[in-house]
């Protein structure tokens, strides 16, 4: 009986381990709809040579991405992403109803072909574009075994067209595995960014922390919320004129996964 009994409790242990232990597997399925809300408020704040006081300036938008992915067939599915914003928001005129179209393999990252917004330009077509597809590869990230108390590392080039300026940044973010709670994996986030660009020949550096809160569910292989307050501070020489900037978003990210009929 006492053989059995340490068995049973040796057996609940191992179980209790295995548990802790998260396959992070993320995709798409097929005949389902992934409905993303991402809500960002951005405090800025800007100091020039002669200022008493920063110009200071808050803003905010809610964008809302309708993921909607077809049938499986010969290992790719068809998926149409339509974005839609309150009105009053800015950019909201061009950007409600816009729909972006790809295809994407199980358990990789989509690709998109195209973009149908009627009344936006070209070239802010393609940056809409660009920057969706960065986005999603903040999302899909390899597979990887990870157990509470491990970290592992993300890292994230991206180049944002801005008119004729291209500003790059890059984006490395570490990810603990901190509890499983039931099918849900719960991540904290630190996150080191740099960026630079330049302006009319002038070199403009950045660079910033962050942190957050990821979780990860489980059943559908898909993060379902992602927060994140990241600080960033910037530099640049306009008209002969030393500026600084220093900037705070948070952003707040989630999306509720149902079954297409």
């Amino acid at each position: 009986m006492k053989k059995i009994t340490t068995l049973v409790v040796a057996l609940l242990f191992t179980m209790g381990i295995q548990a802790q232990e998260v396959n992070f597997k993320v995709g798409y399925k097929p005949n389902s709809t992934y409905t993303q809300t991402v809500t960002q408020k951005t405090q800025v704040g800007i100091t020039y040579e002669g200022a008493d006081e920063p110009m200071e300036q808050e803003s905010g938008n809610t964008i809302i991405t309708k993921t909607t992915v077809g049938k499986l067939a010969n290992n790719e599915m068809p998926i149409v992403m339509e974005i839609s914003m309150e009105a009053g928001q800015q950019g909201a005129d061009q950007m409600n109803g816009a729909k972006i179209y790809g295809k994407a393999k199980p358990g990789a990252m989509p690709t998109f072909d195209k973009i149908e917004a009627p009344g936006m330009q070209d070239q802010l077509k393609d940056m809409i574009m660009g920057m969706m597809q960065k986005g999603l590869s903040q999302i899909f990230m390899p597979e990887r075994k990870v157990k509470v108390g491990e970290s592992f590392v993300q890292e994230t080039p991206m180049d944002i067209p801005l008119g004729p300026v291209t500003m790059k940044m890059k984006d490395i973010a570490t990810f603990k595995l901190k509890k499983v709670e039931g099918r849900k994996a719960f991540f904290d986030v630190n996150h080191v960014m740099t960026m630079e660009a330049n302006i009319e020949g002038q070199d403009m550096k950045g660079s910033g922390t962050g942190s957050g809160v990821m979780i990860y569910d489980m059943d559908q292989n898909y993060p379902t919320s992602n927060d994140a307050t990241v600080n960033m501070d910037m530099a640049f020489e306009a008209q002969g004129m030393q500026m600084k900037i220093k900037t705070k978003n948070d952003t707040k990210t989630s999306t509720v996964i149902t079954a297409n009929k």
